[in-house]
C-alpha cells in the first residue's frame, strides 16, 4: 500500500520553511508531533503547535508550512469513505461523503487539551502499520471527531411511536450496504406504515428519494469493487446483486458509459499519472 492509502498511518518531516500539500481526495487528519506550523489555504492562515489536530475533507486545497523557527514531524492518514462500503450507516455515510455540508465548515483544528485530539497523539507508528488492528484504531478516531449525534427518540416513553421515529432510528442501525440491499416494501413493514407514506418521510427529512439513494450507493459499491486490485468481474456482479457478468456490465454501461474493464484501466492510468510524494 502507499502513503496515500486509506486507514494507513503515515509520519513525515519538514525542514523549516518547506511545505506539504494535503491529499486532494477523501480525509486527511494530521497531527503535530514536535515543532510548529501554519495550515495555508484558508485567510487566515490557522497556526498549529505540537499536540494540535488538523481535519480536513473539503475542496479547499490546504498546504501545511513549516515555521521558519525550526522542523516539525507530524503524522497522518487518510479516509476514502468509498473503501469502506458496509461500515457506515446512511446518516454517517451523509456526512462522512458531504464535508461541504458540515457545520462548522472545515478544515477543523483540535487544541492540544481536546479529548479527541490527546487520542489523536497517543496513536504511534508501529511495526502493525497496515494491519486489521492499527485500521481499526485509525477508524476509532475518525469516529471520535465525525459520528453524528447519538440517537434519542424525542417522543416519551410509553408513547404511541410513529413512522418518522422508526424510521430514524433504524438510519441509525441500519448500514448503507444493508440498506441498499433491503427492499422499500420491506423498510416500511418495519416502520409500520405504507410504503407511500415511508417514502415521503423520507423526501421530508433528507430532500430526496430512498430509491434514488440506494441507486447511488450501488454505483459506489461497484466502483469501490471494481477500484480493488485482485477484483474480477463476475464476483463485483454478484455482490452487487447481479446474477451475471453481462447484466451487470449493460447495467454499468448505462451508469458510466464505459465497461466496467474499461473504467479500471482508465483508473489505473489516473493513478499512475497522479503518483504521489512522500517526505522522510
Amino acid at each position: 500500500m502507499g502513503p496515500d492509502s486509506s486507514l494507513l498511518l503515515n509520519e513525515g518531516r519538514l525542514n523549516r520553511g518547506e511545505e506539504w500539500d494535503f491529499p486532494g481526495s477523501g480525509w486527511t487528519f494530521l497531527w503535530l508531533i514536535s515543532g510548529d506550523a501554519y495550515l495555508m489555504g484558508e485567510t487566515p492562515s490557522l497556526a498549529l503547535s505540537a499536540g494540535m489536530v488538523a481535519i480536513h475533507g473539503g475542496n479547499c486545497l490546504l498546504r501545511l508550512r513549516a515555521s521558519q523557527l525550526g522542523s516539525l514531524a507530524f503524522r497522518w492518514f487518510r479516509l476514502d469513505p468509498t473503501t469502506l462500503f458496509g461500515v457506515f450507516t446512511l446518516l454517517e455515510r451523509r456526512r462522512i461523503d458531504h464535508p461541504d455540508q458540515i457545520n462548522p465548515s472545515l478544515p477543523w483544528v483540535l487544541n492540544r487539551d481536546n479529548p479527541a485530539a490527546e487520542r489523536f497523539t497517543k496513536t504511534h507508528i508501529s511495526n502493525d502499520t497496515g494491519s486489521l488492528e492499527q485500521r481499526a484504531r485509525l477508524l476509532e478516531l475518525v469516529s471520535t471527531v465525525l459520528s453524528p449525534p447519538a440517537y434519542k427518540s424525542s417522543i416519551p416513553v410509553g408513547s404511541p411511536r410513529d413512522a418518522g421515529d422508526r424510521l430514524e432510528e433504524l438510519l441509525h442501525q441500519l448500514t448503507d450496504a444493508q440498506l441498499m440491499s433491503m427492499p422499500v416494501e420491506e423498510l416500511a413493514r418495519r416502520c409500520h406504515c405504507e410504503t407511500r407514506r415511508l417514502l415521503l418521510i423520507y423526501r421530508e427529512r433528507f430532500g430526496g428519494s430512498l430509491p434514488g439513494q440506494q441507486r447511488e450507493w450501488l454505483k459506489v459499491k461497484a466502483c469501490s469493487m471494481l477500484a480493488q486490485a485482485d477484483s474480477d468481474i463476475a464476483s463485483v456482479a454478484k455482490a452487487c446483486g447481479y446474477e451475471g457478468a453481462d447484466a451487470f456490465r449493460a447495467w454499468f454501461r448505462r451508469q458510466f458509459g464505459m465497461a466496467p474493464t474499461q473504467w479500471q484501466q482508465q483508473q489505473a492510468s489516473q493513478r499512475s499519472s497522479t503518483g504521489s510524494t512522500t517526505i522522510g
